[in-house]
């Protein structure tokens, strides 16, 4: 039987550029707990903000899934633009959670270009390679700091 995977959620008030509206946070709340249900995901939590900034990486929501200690499998998202709408900027916490092999992964198929690529980065192959840099690294480090 297949071990059922677990995840932590992260909602944050989105503005749409141009258009004057807001994708609020409880309706990404609902879209991520509908999809955990249907892809038979553990929710544990679902780390919020209240305000959008480019800078996410100082957002205490996004804070407290980095420091997440619970053992997952993803963190989950409505949509990436929750995080960021650029790429370059996501880099950085994408190597973080590839350190503790988890994946970003969004509930909304949306065919914009970072949502493109975050799916093609946890696809086949890549995903492999991926997971077997991340082990690598872990391995190094665990081997410096027994040395």
């Amino acid at each position: 039987m297949k071990t059922k995977k677990k995840a932590v959620g992260y909602v944050c008030a989105i503005p749409v550029p141009g258009a004057g509206e807001v994708i609020s946070k409880e309706d990404q709340r609902l879209r991520i707990m509908k999809y955990a249900k249907r892809e038979n995901v553990e929710l544990v939590c679902i780390y919020e903000d209240d305000e959008y900034s480019e800078d996410f990486k100082t957002r205490p929501g996004v804070s407290k899934v980095r420091d997440c200690r619970e053992l997952i499998d993803m963190v989950l998202v409505e949509r990436v633009w929750s995080l960021s709408r650029k790429r370059k900027e996501l880099e950085p916490f994408l190597k973080e959670l590839d350190e503790k092999n988890v994946q970003l992964v969004a509930s909304s198929y949306l065919w914009d270009c970072v949502s493109q690529q975050i799916r093609h980065r946890y696809s086949g192959d890549l995903s492999l390679k991926l997971k077997a840099e991340a082990q690598a690294r872990a391995t190094a480090k665990a081997d410096r700091n027994a040395a």
